[in-house]
């Protein structure tokens, strides 16, 4: 009897999770709408091959359905940029910034490395995000959020974007700290320290990055691309309007050396990044 009743509780959370992922599929595959007639339980069963009485059993209020359905978007969003990559590219490009400058033909070596760091990692980072639905999801719920009706579900869903905000804020944080601390320079806000500046430099550009998403300023693979010695590098960068815009915004938060690096000093910060 005990087997039976855990089979027939596995089998309806296995139905509740089914008409979830419906619904969640098909508001990705055909954009978010924030409205909660806007989210179709009687779709959503369909899609899941549930049976029409099973699925209103298991969601008897349509309103609680649609606050499952927009919290698990805002959960599964993939907000964590990828960096392994990204790296890889830094790497390449310090490599070369180091033996251009054993060739004498660059003379600030450490400022052309951490401006083509940035340029590398904010284009990847901007490209990857611009070119994800769920992203874009996440955006269209978190601009709408404020206009939901129900009180109830605009508080826990403010607070699970507020949740996944910080958590991607803190990543991008770290990955960029990362790539400029090995390059000698710092996240440096006068008069706040450096956890407070890091997370001042990380929720700036995270409001930033998603205004170019929003916006679709630099997006996407027709993004124009310009070739510039920028903010001091001494080799030309491909730069996008995107790439230009979230360099420039990060370099006014780092403290550059006291002592230059030199071609010696970038040779160990390869085994760094």
């Amino acid at each position: 009897m005990d087997s039976m009743n855990s089979r027939e509780t596995g089998g309806a959370r296995d139905a509740k999770e089914r008409i979830v992922d419906a619904a969640v599929a098909r508001l990705h595959r055909d954009g978010l709408t924030v409205a909660l007639d806007g989210i179709s339980l009687e779709e959503a069963i369909a899609d899941a091959g549930v049976a029409r009485a099973t699925g209103y059993r298991r969601w008897p209020n349509r309103q609680d359905f649609a606050r499952a359905v927009l919290v698990r978007v805002v959960r599964e969003a993939d907000l964590v940029p990828e960096s392994e990559d990204t790296l890889a590219a830094i790497r390449t490009a310090v490599t070369e910034v180091v033996s251009a400058a054993e060739r004498g033909e660059i003379h600030d070596p450490g400022r052309t490395a951490v401006v083509e760091a940035l340029r590398i990692a904010t284009e990847a980072d901007h490209h990857r995000l611009a070119a994800s639905h769920q992203w874009r999801d996440y955006l269209a719920l978190r601009v709408t959020c404020e206009g939901l009706p129900d009180e109830d579900l605009r508080g826990e869903l403010t607070a699970e974007l507020r949740q996944a905000e910080r958590a991607f804020a803190a990543h991008r944080g770290r990955t960029y700290a990362r790539v400029t601390r090995a390059l000698g320079y710092q996240v440096q806000v006068p008069g706040l320290g450096e956890d407070a500046s890091l997370e001042l430099m990380s929720s700036t550009l995270e409001a930033m990055m998603s205004g170019l998403i929003i916006s679709g300023d630099g997006s996407g693979d027709s993004a124009e691309c310009f070739t510039s010695r920028a903010f001091g590098a001494e080799v030309d960068g491909e730069w996008t309007a995107a790439s230009y815009a979230l360099t420039s915004s990060f370099l006014t938060f780092l403290a550059p050396p006291a002592v230059p690096a030199v071609d010696a000093d970038l040779r160990g910060v390869l085994t760094e990044l």
